[in-house]
């Protein structure tokens, strides 16, 4: 039941006449908010947990095929049917097989981690010989703060020796605990063993390494228990350095001298045989990646960093430079959303203080910070941090605020213009409003709490929305109720010349305005009620239209460009390393070439990895964790602060674009410029049980694809690996004993290595190789050269005990719930499409199509597209339950099942006036207009219920014609509905006219609620009445006795 004035009269009229306990509520909103505030954490954008546990096995020297068969299809097998698990996707490739486990929403994520970890080890004789421990984790929610990059001339172990030490600093800081270096090789000792070598002394790769192996030890052999006391016995001759391995006797010779490793290989303590390289601005150079978990603030982080470096000596010949700083983006993003705010409310109070007494003006514009700060109280206990989506979310709801302050207070004061005094006045003036109020606002909060269960990222980006909004209107309520009753009850005007004579003029002007042209307005609107609908719905469907012919679009979700331009080049898997090598050079020198052309100063930077994947923030790769491949290199861009440049991210890609042109040989050059990147615009999962019909789907999906002017970098995941020999035995190596496994191993040690062990050395795990030089294993001729050892401890020539033969397969092979897929990717130029209206398409024909040209043929959404379908329809299920629990609530304030319908039926006029307003002003409908959009119902429900109630108390208390009673309803409520509307407007008027392109991404919720505000003015005093009577045409007039009960007792 919604509670009345009368059951509140003890409250309400206590603080009303005890302004001190208002005043120390105040206080502590205020205060303690404030308090409360600057202990929040701040980052750019609310943490994410992706929902997923990730098993990952090295398979070191494996095929992709070695790794579905061993590893990835039989992890999916154990995870198969575990509670919580949503989806298993997995990926085989060379030397690392890797399963994705998503997991359900709202499940103990830790508790299905446990079980996934038990379906594993629970496997047997897994993982297989000569692959590495599987290691399951559960996705981390972690943020970058800033990259230190470490540079130098000099050698690589120089290098890596600099940045050990600035990593080592930074762990000192108390409050850094998350550091990591990327773009480093790692440590490895590799003893290198001639075939000739081994030819001289009958021996194997195999033996060598068994002789290392047993000569470098650390093992205790148990204890001698003696009189004297208990001794350990201990036989320690590990070696942790290149050169103590020299010395290990591998056997006496028959001469008696002794055959030791460092006569026989050549022991090379360096790093590991993988091409890479990293440039910062040319000069070599590494990565050192500063984090912070979610309890920890960046700022804080930050400013700790860089006062630590200020006074930081770095080692002759080392220079490191702050890069990729992420706190600068998030001041400049946070100090934008601030300053807006804060210029939006001073035009707010300037805007009040015109209009109304300079008392009421105060106290109304009072009830923002008010609000705002004693959410703040709220906002650690709920997970709510400072950042772009939390600040967003107060200025949606700003106007709100504003609009329940305005209409108690414009109530108090015309009951003490009436004749009222004192507490009488401010108490009769909340009795009369606070059942609309307070519904309006529990109508509010239900609309935006839909949004608490959306699931998806998305969900948890912007499910801090309606914890915001809900907090902020709690606190709203008990400033309009209890707080600003006690101000406005006590004392006289304070407004003194000249200022009240231009609130007498402006006032005058108003009122005139509000007899002389609304009241005949709404008059002839009521008598035409039918061609008022009508004129409504002409109107309403004219705003759909925009839509439905493309004048308005819609995307997902606008772009909020990054300070940073990565592009990353993949060629087909083994592609010699100077030809990406070569590419990269060209990338590196495209880009200055455009800053060049632009006056040299929009790029900030330009660093590359060569050999590795480019990482997402915290620098390019390489290194721990990631996986390094000589047919990939990355460049990334890192730009100049606004407003030293005067191009957007986006503008400089496509420039970049442009110069970069088109690669010879390339298989894959993708652009990325957006702070927050989804993945593909467009992605689909194909799979089929036979290969080639699979590869004929994947083409006409793509030739589909390429129908559509905007679509662009349109790739498939089909990828053809490494030329490879396969080794077979002939009949003579059957007849000599020998067996596949054999020759595979012997053949595996010589040219991959055999590991003979690891040594934990500082903070770094060093492994100890044994293998072939490298000069030996550059060539077919090497292969074929090799001599095989029979079963009798003879040799043979490779080419007499086994056949050659060489293939190709794929670089990687790709499984989503037990299926093998490929999936057809590609991204959009919503400067001509939208991804909606091109997913639209394919779903709606060419996917029909595909499946009926390939019978078998499976096809799901995937990536972005697929996750933004799922977050759709999971909003508007949670909306449809939302509009009823408004209905219920306030057909229970109003006692009446038709009079609801007459409220929300102005939601979607506004709504359509926010799309004329997207239409007039060149912007495209997104899910943050969406935001606007219930931000605006919020105020027309709350404005419209007020009217409603209005006319219903003068039907019971008066003996006013329906026609007259719904005119003088309008006339009454005009002015705290133009003062709603003009402050709500006037708040976001800054953030409107706002030039900077970080604020783009915001711009369409201001223009949802700034020009849907002005469309629902016009629809709540003139359509509305229309309405009321047209339902009391159809028989739902409105009875004394009825309207009476609706009436709150007298206080």
């Amino acid at each position: 039941m919604i509670p009345q004035a009368g059951e509140n009269r003890g409250v309400v009229r206590y603080f009303a006449e005890n302004p001190v306990a208002a005043n120390l509520i105040m206080t502590l909103m205020l205060v303690g908010g404030l308090m409360a505030g600057l202990g929040l954490t701040a980052q750019v954008f609310p943490t994410i947990d992706p929902g997923i546990v990730s098993i990952s096995v090295p398979y070191p020297g494996a095929t992709p095929t070695e790794v579905e068969e061993g590893i990835t299809r039989r992890a999916e097998e154990a995870v198969f049917g575990i509670d919580g698990v949503d989806r298993v996707v997995s990926k085989a490739s060379e030397n690392l097989g890797t399963v994705t486990v998503e997991l359900k929403d709202f499940v103990d994520a830790s508790k299905v981690r446990d079980d996934i970890e038990s379906a594993i080890e629970q496997l047997a004789q897994f993982p297989p010989q000569d692959a590495e421990k599987a290691n399951i984790v559960r996705s981390e929610t972690l943020s970058d703060v800033l990259t230190i990059v470490v540079s130098s001339e000099l050698s690589e172990q120089a290098l890596r020796a600099g940045a050990e030490q600035i990593e080592e600093a930074l762990l000192a800081i108390p409050s850094v605990s998350l550091v990591s270096m990327m773009g480093a090789r790692d440590y490895e000792i590799s003893i290198e063993v001639s075939e000739a070598a081994l030819r001289q002394y009958n021996m194997t790769i195999g033996e060598v390494a068994n002789a290392v192996r047993m000569s470098s030890v650390n093992l205790s052999s148990g204890e001698l228990r003696t009189d004297a006391g208990d001794l350990l016995l201990r036989t320690n001759t590990k070696r942790e350095r290149g050169y103590e391995f020299r010395n290990i006797v591998l056997r006496a010779l028959p001469d008696g001298s002794i055959l030791r490793l460092g006569d026989v290989a050549v022991v090379r303590d360096e790093f590991a045989d993988v091409d890479l390289i990293n440039q910062f601005d040319g000069r070599q150079s590494l990565f050192v990646r500063v984090q912070k978990s979610e309890a920890e603030d960046a700022l804080t982080i930050a400013a700790d960093i860089k006062e630590m470096l200020a006074g930081y000596t770095a080692p002759p010949g080392i220079d490191i430079e702050v890069w990729d700083d992420q706190t600068e983006v998030l001041e400049d993003r946070l100090s934008l959303l601030v300053r807006n705010g804060t210029l939006g409310f001073a035009l707010v109070f300037l805007f009040l203080v015109i209009m109304l007494d300079l008392r009421l003006a105060l106290w109304v514009a009072m009830g923002v910070p008010i609000s705002f700060l004693g959410a703040f109280l709220f906002f650690d206990f709920f997970g709510v941090n400072i950042n772009m989506v939390s600040l967003f979310a107060l200025i949606i709801v700003l106007g709100i605020v504003v609009d329940d302050a305005v209409v108690v207070g414009e109530n108090i004061i015309a009951e003490q213009e009436s004749g009222r005094v004192g507490s009488d006045a401010a108490v009769e003036g909340v009795k009369g409003v606070f059942g609309p109020v307070f519904v309006g606002v529990l109508t509010t909060m239900a609309a935006f709490a839909p949004l608490l269960f959306v699931t998806g990222t998305f969900g948890q980006i912007l499910g801090v929305v309606p914890i915001v909004v809900i907090t902020v209107l709690t606190m709203s309520l008990i400033e309009v109720f209890f707080i600003l009753p006690a101000h406005l009850s006590h004392g006289g005007p304070w407004s003194a010349w000249p200022l009240s004579s231009i609130q007498q003029f402006v006032g005058g002007k108003v009122q005139a305005f509000r007899d002389n042209w609304l009241v005949p307005g709404v008059r002839r609107a009521v008598r035409h009620r039918y061609l008022t609908l009508g004129s409504g719905v002409l109107l309403l469907v004219g705003a759909v239209s925009l839509m439905a012919t493309g004048a308005v679009r819609f995307i997902f979700m606008p772009s909020l460009e990054s300070n940073t331009i990565r592009a990353t080049v993949e060629f087909p898997i083994g592609t010699p390393f100077a030809a990406t090598r070569e590419a990269a050079e060209h990338l590196v020198e495209s880009a200055h070439r455009v800053n060049a052309d632009i006056g040299g100063t929009s790029f900030k930077s330009v660093n590359v990895t060569i050999g590795g994947q480019a990482r997402a923030g915290g620098g390019p790769g390489g290194g721990a964790g990631m996986s390094i491949a000589s047919n990939i290199a990355a460049v990334t861009i890192e730009l100049e602060r606004e407003p030293l440049r005067t191009l957007s991210a986006q503008e400089l890609e496509k420039l970049y674009r442009v110069k970069v042109g088109d690669i010879p040989g390339v298989e894959r050059l993708s652009y990325v410029s957006e702070f927050f990147s989804g993945g593909p615009d467009l992605e689909y999962e194909l799979a089929h049980q036979d290969d080639e019909i699979l590869e004929a789907a994947v083409e006409s999906l793509k030739a589909s694809y390429a129908e559509f002017p905007s679509v662009y970098e349109i790739q498939d995941s089909v990828s053809m690996g490494k030329r490879q020999y396969d080794i077979e035995l002939t009949p003579a190596g059957e007849a000599a004993g020998l067996t596949p496994a054999d020759v595979a191993r012997q053949l595996r040690r010589n040219f991959f290595g055999d590991e003979v062990q690891r040594i934990q050395r500082g903070r770094e795990e060093v492994k100890v190789m044994v293998r072939y030089p490298r000069e030996d294993r550059r060539s077919a001729n090497d292969l074929f050269n090799v001599r095989v050892r029979l079963a009798d401890g003879s040799e043979a020539p490779l080419s007499t005990v086994a056949r050659v033969r060489e293939s190709r397969s794929f670089s990687s092979i790709d499984r989503v719930d037990g299926l093998r897929i490929v999936s057809v990717s590609a991204q959009v130029d919503t400067s001509v499409g939208t991804p909606t209206a091109i997913n639209g398409v394919l779903m709606g024909t060419v996917m029909p199509a595909l499946q009926a040209q390939f019978p078998g043929l499976q096809v799901r959404q995937a990536g972005f597209s697929r996750e933004q379908a799922e977050d759709l329809a999971s909003l508007g299920r949670l909306t449809l339950i939302a509009l009823m629990v408004i209905f219920v609530l306030m057909a229970s304030q109003l006692r009446s099942y038709s009079q609801p319908l007459i409220i929300l039926a102005g939601v979607p006029f506004g709504a359509g006036g926010a799309l004329i307003g997207h239409w007039l002003l060149g912007f495209d409908l997104s899910f943050i207009s969406v935001f606007g959009m219930v931000a605006l119902s919020g105020v027309v429900v709350n404005d419209s219920l007020v009217l409603v109630d209005r006319y219903n108390r003068l039907r019971a208390e008066t003996d006013l014609s329906p026609e007259d009673a719904v005119v003088a309803a309008s006339q009454r409520r005009f002015r705290a509905i133009f003062l709603t509307t003009a402050t709500t407007a006037l708040g976001l008027t800054p953030m409107l006219f706002e030039t900077s392109t970080q604020a783009q991404f915001l711009i369409p919720m201001a223009v949802s609620l700034a020009t849907g505000i002005v469309f629902a003015s016009a629809i709540i005093l003139f359509l509305v009445p229309a309405l009321i009577r047209i339902r009391e045409d159809l028989g739902g007039s409105t009875r004394k006795t009825d309207t009476v009960n609706a009436v709150p007792h007298a206080v």
